[in-house]
């Protein structure tokens, strides 16, 4: 029997145990090769051959790849999600109406859960996915990092601006993006830190966050440049 034949497109009355385990082995095998050789140096054929299924099954769990893609990040960010907003939405009703939330709790509550679950053996081959993804020269590719997280993305970002009143509109804008920065070399760590200064402990996460957050809190927490004072 050739491979291509091997499993068959599961049909309606497919057990569901046996259906759950064939769409998480494409899953897993997937979010492997990916990893390893980014979304656009794997083939539909390779994820097939590794993991024994064929065509018509990747087509009736997800349709294309892109799809598969898509099936990938709602399994590794959803969970992370849900935390990061239940503790936004926890800070956002512990401030007083008119008050700033918590420069450092806001910052916490949306760092945290991503950069723990980073140090997870599960998540180490997404977050090789999640940064390849987004600079991806393909705008679909880069639509689903940007889909996945948006939502979330968009609540952290308007309660860190409630709580940075000192900063125009440019200067948190600017700041913004050295939090997605740090955040992302933490999450992604190519070792080049450890290169220029020595091991001083990359792997010691709780540390790595911890000093993350110490350093985004006092930069967010400083005053803004002022008016631009002309010679």
């Amino acid at each position: 029997m050739p491979p291509s034949s091997r499993l068959a497109a599961p049909p309606a009355e497919m057990p569901e145990t046996e259906s759950g385990e064939a769409r998480n082995r494409i899953l897993l095998t997937a979010e492997r090769l990916f990893a390893e050789h980014g979304y656009n140096g794997v083939s539909l054929r390779a994820i097939m051959a590794e993991a024994e299924v064929n065509t018509a099954a990747i087509h009736y769990y997800f349709r294309n790849k892109e799809g598969l893609l898509r099936a990938i990040f709602e399994l590794r960010v959803a969970p992370m999600n849900a935390e990061r907003i239940e503790r936004l939405d926890a800070i956002d009703a512990a401030t007083p109406a008119g008050g700033k939330p918590d420069i450092g709790a806001v910052l916490r509550a949306f760092i945290e859960p991503a950069v723990r679950r980073s140090r997870e053996a599960s998540g180490q081959a997404f977050n090789r996915i999640s940064a390849l993804c987004s600079v991806d020269p393909s705008a679909s590719v880069r639509q689903v990092v940007f889909d996945s997280y948006d939502t979330v993305a968009r609540r952290f970002t308007a309660l860190l601006r409630r709580a940075c009143p000192h900063l125009t509109d440019e200067e948190f804008y600017w700041r913004q993006h050295s939090i997605y920065g740090g955040m992302m070399y933490l999450r992604t760590n190519n070792g080049r830190i450890a290169y220029l200064l020595g091991d001083q402990g990359q792997n010691h996460s709780e540390t790595a966050l911890q000093q993350l957050l110490i350093f985004l809190t006092a930069g967010m927490s400083a005053p803004g440049a002022g008016p631009q004072q002309t010679p």
